[in-house]
């Protein structure tokens, strides 16, 4: 019974976690749209773009952190 309080603090991290990643995924999506309505671009275009940036970036960190 000594394991119980610790297992509940980290499914209270987990719960915390997925809220935050919702409300992340909930902005991003917003943006989303707003760049759609006034860029004129088709939605497909901003999110293809959108990731190109985020690889880029991640590679850009990651090499950063190997040098």
């Amino acid at each position: 019974m000594i394991h119980q309080p610790a297992c509940s603090f980290y499914e209270a991290q987990a719960g915390e976690f997925i809220l935050e990643a919702e409300e992340l995924l909930k902005l991003r999506e917003t943006l989303t749209k707003v760049y759609v309505q006034r860029t004129g671009n088709p939605l497909w275009v901003i999110s293809e773009d959108d990731q190109q940036k985020i690889i880029k970036f991640q590679r850009k960190d990651f090499l950063s952190k190997i040098k």
